[in-house]
């Protein structure tokens, strides 16, 4: 088990690590196989300036939504 610790990517906890090892019926290869899949599956792109303007647009309309309603 340690080696697999040692080897896992520095972001998991090594109650994570024990839940894939266990899943993988104590497979070395296969449990280090899936701990690297799961990095790549959390990376997230940074924001561009366009996902912030599609943010602001968004919180406005539902602003407006919720002023709307009221006014009905």
């Amino acid at each position: 088990m340690d080696i697999i610790i040692k080897q896992a990517p520095a972001n998991l906890t090594k109650e994570e690590i024990e839940i894939i090892y266990n899943k993988n019926n104590n497979d070395i290869v296969n449990t280090l196989a899936e701990l690297w899949d799961i990095v790549d599956d959390k990376i997230i792109p940074p924001k561009t300036k366009w996902d912030n303007i599609r943010e602001t647009c968004d919180a406005y309309d539902l602003e407006m939504e919720k002023v709307m309603k009221r006014n009905k």
